[in-house]
């Protein structure tokens, strides 16, 4: 399978699916060189975590690795990192660092949520498209005669 961008073959009923993986994208490409250059704020979440400077790195990686694969036509994948990255940055939200972080007014947590519910539009959303071409193969046409049988069983 080729490696094709997000807009290779675009057409408008594809918005339904490529929206919410560029929201993803976005959320987390931006938090990127914040981690990377570590800045106050990532140095903080990580330190109260006991990962920084390592878990810094490893983690803004993940997320890079990530929003790439977001992008091209190997996006579930993407997707399914990115809910599991957040979530277990939701967890820690939940259990750790509470849910305002250096007085941001709960900014992270709410871009957690909105990566959540989007990555989970993606795999859901690809989950039925698989569904469906697996169901297009079958063959369900009935008649008179089947459903009289049917019904008397």
């Amino acid at each position: 399978m080729k490696l094709r961008p997000i807009f290779h073959s675009f057409q408008t009923s594809d918005l339904i699916h490529i929206i919410p993986r560029l929201i993803v994208a976005i959320i987390l490409a931006q938090t990127l060189p914040f981690k990377f250059s570590g800045a106050e704020e990532s140095v903080w979440i990580f330190e109260q975590i006991g990962w920084e400077p390592w878990g810094r790195y490893l983690i803004a990686s993940i997320e890079t690795v990530s929003t790439l694969l977001l992008l091209t036509n190997f996006y579930i994948f993407g997707a399914i990192i990115s809910l599991s990255l957040i979530s277990a940055a939701n967890f820690l939200h939940f259990t750790k660092l509470g849910f305002i972080v250096n007085n941001d007014g709960g900014t992270l947590f709410v871009l957690s949520i909105i990566v959540i519910f989007c990555s989970l539009w993606i795999v859901l959303y690809w989950n039925m498209q698989r569904v469906e071409q697996k169901v297009s193969n079958f063959d369900f046409e009935w008649d008179q005669d089947d459903e009289d049988e049917f019904l008397s069983d």
